[in-house]
């Protein structure tokens, strides 16, 4: 056991030895570095009161004042970016305003053109629509017009209507008794005296009317209406035949042969 520790004791000591020998090594290294340091401001010192202590060659002071009035100068003419942006950004924004308010005329200005092409879309209609009630009344009017006057002349013709060939064939039948066959016979003398116009009127003779009864006031005595009232002028040519000829075939047969009846 004594052997064993008087073996370690040197061993111990050897080592202390060895550190301690390691760190005199390091520490001239230590203090090279802070004389190096030291040493360079104090150069930079030297320098700045004698120029040729740095080593580098002096600059001429007349050249370093004109460099720093140059770069003073163009320092001066340099555009300021914060006022260009600025600038560039409140024309961005004028150009903006601009085309939103065009966007905004043009808008209304369409939107009035709807509105007036809208209202006069509805005025044409409007327009068309009160011609178109118009022209229904009017034809309404008209047609009730003709029906009281229909009515009035069936009234004083005792009850006929229509055409004058019409009332020929109702009169015929109902007061006479005659049928178709008459009716053509006394067609054929009408066609060729006044082709049933009720105011025919023959300047040479003074014969008028449907019949051409000479003079016409002769049909007087059918009615007072005799000089526009067709159904007066037929019933006085009616009776005209049948007091004279008998039947309207038998006034055809007259007339064919003598030209008059």
């Amino acid at each position: 056991m004594v052997t064993m520790r008087t073996r370690r004791a040197p061993l111990l000591i050897t080592a202390a030895s060895g550190l301690l020998t390691a760190a005199l090594a390091a520490t001239p290294l230590v203090f090279a570095q802070t004389s190096t340091l030291q040493a360079v401001p104090a150069v930079t010192a030297a320098a700045a009161v004698d120029p040729s202590a740095s080593g580098t060659p002096a600059a001429d002071p007349t050249a370093l004042t004109a460099e720093r009035s140059g770069q003073v100068t163009r320092d001066l003419e340099r555009p300021d970016l914060t006022q260009v942006a600025a600038d560039r950004a409140a024309a961005q924004a004028k150009l903006s305003d601009s085309i939103s308010s065009q966007d905004k005329f043009l808008s209304d200005a369409e939107k009035k053109a709807q509105a007036d092409a809208a209202a006069k879309a509805a005025a044409d209609k409007k327009a068309q629509a009160d011609a178109a009630a118009k022209a229904a009344a009017d034809k309404k009017a008209a047609a009730d017009a003709k029906a009281a006057a229909d009515k009035k002349a069936a009234s004083a013709s005792g009850g006929y209507s229509g055409k004058p060939q019409d009332i020929a064939r109702q009169m015929m039948a109902a007061d006479f008794g005659w049928g178709d066959q008459q009716f053509q016979c006394y067609n054929n003398i009408i066609m060729r005296e006044s082709e049933w116009n009720p105011t025919a009127d023959n300047p040479s003779s003074d014969a008028y009317g449907i019949p051409q009864a000479l003079p016409g006031s002769k049909m007087a005595s059918a009615g007072a209406d005799w000089a526009t009232n067709p159904a007066t002028q037929i019933k006085w040519g009616l009776g005209y035949v049948k007091d004279r000829y008998g039947t309207p075939c038998a006034a055809w047969s007259f007339k064919s042969a003598n030209g008059w009846y």
